[in-house]
């Protein structure tokens, strides 16, 4: 009779122990799975707040490529406001160097009116070939004196006038440094901020000009006959 009970003891102990081990089991998987969802959701908010960051950030740069850039440096130097619950703030700054990779064809414009330099000097190699430069100086009373410079090459301010540089052949690296002053090119730097993340964007625009496609148009370096 004793022996009987002894054994069912056991078994019942044996039972309790298959028992606990498979809720303890259970409970493992269950915390790992809840962590696990938790941490996705965690992550989802994550890239949701730098989505929304970043279509703020890209909204000051839209703001203030609106504007008159110049009008912007001259005043306030920047805006800030508020889109649904994200936050932005911009500045808006003229530039003395300036660096940017172009491709063939594509016409820089250096408009004295809105430069305080008193020259500039550009310099430039082409990523794959040797690239040049055929630029055109357009004075305040109209003259126009074309050119194809060495690189480096320095252009002195001409006020009321611009310079037009296009650079052939293929995808070039050109740096323009003002000398003495700011050159017609500014960089806005807008920031966008939603719940603990932050965007930045940048973007550096030259001031409005006219298009210079007929410029080049009438040139040639070779007599007409």
């Amino acid at each position: 009779m004793y022996d009987g009970n002894m054994n069912t003891f056991r078994r019942n102990g044996q039972v309790a122990m298959v028992v606990i081990l498979v809720v303890l089991v259970g409970l493992t998987i269950g915390v790992a799975i809840l962590g696990r969802g938790v941490t996705n959701v965690g992550l989802s908010n994550q890239e949701e707040e730098r989505a929304r960051s970043f279509s703020a950030a890209e909204a000051g740069v839209e703001d203030a490529l609106r504007q008159d850039l110049l009008s912007i440096v001259a005043g306030s130097g920047g805006g800030q406001f508020n889109v649904g619950e994200s936050a932005v703030s911009y500045t808006v700054a003229k530039l003395t160097h300036v660096t940017s990779e172009i491709n063939p064809g594509e016409v820089v414009t250096v408009d004295w009116s809105k430069s305080g330099a008193s020259s500039f000097s550009v310099a430039w190699t082409g990523s794959t070939c040797s690239s040049n430069l055929v630029a055109i100086t357009i004075t305040s009373a109209g003259a126009v004196v074309h050119s194809v410079p060495s690189s480096p090459a320095t252009f002195p301010k001409s006020p009321g006038g611009l310079v037009r540089m296009r650079f052939a052949g293929c995808r070039t690296n050109v740096t323009i440094d003002g000398i003495g002053g700011d050159l017609s090119f500014f960089q806005v730097d807008s920031v966008g901020t939603f719940g603990e993340a932050h965007s930045k964007v940048e973007v550096v625009r030259s001031a409005p000009a006219a298009s210079g496609l007929l410029d080049f148009a009438v040139f040639s370096g070779a007599d007409i006959d």
